[in-house]
């Protein structure tokens, strides 16, 4: 039996554990995007000024990513019923946990590897944004390493970003409205939940499943 059932979790996850999410998905939505019109744009000091903005956020989701991997840490703790894990069967329960570990490794690695690359490229950018000097300091050879290395690293990471969002929005909407059970509920309280699950979807088969134990 899991967590959820032998609990009897809510149908919706805590306000804390919401507020996190959905600050994340913005924060990680305009990062994308400016990140994106900061590569498009011409050198100069615009440009310089747009990768101040994009280190500093970047610095900002990582700490927000370490504040909701806390939060995910000790919310069974202080309200188990809350923040409960959705009742799935084996296989997509595990799913959806590789996803969200995944999606917090990259809201860390992510960040870090942009901003170690931004120092190495331009120390005096790094100062403005975050006051940190240390790059100035690095050999030109090593810097210049550094940067060719985290260049590749960041992009592996955003493509990896993108597909793993994409990856976790298109299994909240098939559970919402193939499966229709409340998974996407849990996050979106005003959706509604308890919905009748369609013959055959894996909610319906989950419920027939734990009413015969």
């Amino acid at each position: 039996m899991s967590k959820r059932a032998e609990t009897d979790a809510s149908p919706h996850y805590h306000p804390i554990g919401i507020f996190f999410h959905w600050l994340m998905a913005a924060m990680v939505f305009v990062q994308l995007w400016w990140g994106w019109r900061t590569s498009a744009m011409m050198a100069g000091y615009e440009k310089a000024d747009a990768y101040v903005i994009h280190a500093q956020l970047g610095a900002a989701i990582m700490l927000v990513a370490f504040l909701r991997l806390g939060w995910r840490i000790i919310a069974p703790f202080v309200a188990p019923r809350l923040e409960a894990p959705e009742d799935l069967p084996g296989w997509q329960h595990l799913a959806a946990e590789l996803t969200h570990w995944a999606l917090y490794a990259l809201m860390i690695a992510l960040p870090l590897s942009g901003l170690l690359m931004i120092g190495a490229t331009a120390p005096e950018t790094m100062e403005r944004a975050l006051g940190l000097t240390g790059f100035r300091d690095m050999d030109v050879v090593a810097r210049a390493q550094l940067e060719h290395l985290m260049e590749r690293v960041h992009f592996v990471l955003v493509w990896g970003m993108v597909g793993f969002i994409a990856l976790h929005v298109g299994a909240g909407l098939k559970h919402h409205f193939v499966d229709r059970d409340d998974v996407l509920a849990r996050m979106i309280p005003w959706l509604g939940g308890d919905r009748p699950e369609p013959e055959g979807s894996a909610a319906r088969k989950a419920k027939i499943a734990k009413a015969a134990r």
